[in-house]
């Protein structure tokens, strides 16, 4: 189950939105740095922890790393990283 789901992302244009998507995280990171650890670092600091991590999901997907153990691909599941950066770009064009 774990390697058919991580097929349905095995795409070249997920590819690419997986590392558009991490840089562009990378990007408000950098310009909103004050924003970010305000909202995200400064009631619950494990947001932080969970932001960076979706980004390395993102970043790795992106890249066009081929995961061959199962372990592995639930570890860095993009379907994962998306639905921890979407939210995050989103509060952080929000809030800023």
């Amino acid at each position: 189950m774990v390697n058919s789901l991580y097929q349905l992302t095995r795409k070249g244009w997920l590819q690419a939105l997986s590392f558009i998507l991490s840089i562009a995280m990378f990007a408000m990171i950098l310009l909103y740095s004050n924003t970010f650890a305000l909202y995200f670092g400064g009631k619950i600091p494990y947001l932080v922890a969970g932001v960076f991590y979706g980004m390395l999901i993102l970043f790795v997907h992106g890249f066009g790393f081929e995961i061959k153990s199962t372990r592995w691909q639930m570890v860095f599941m993009p379907l994962l990283g998306y639905a921890i950066i979407l939210p995050s770009l989103i509060a952080l064009v929000v809030l800023h």
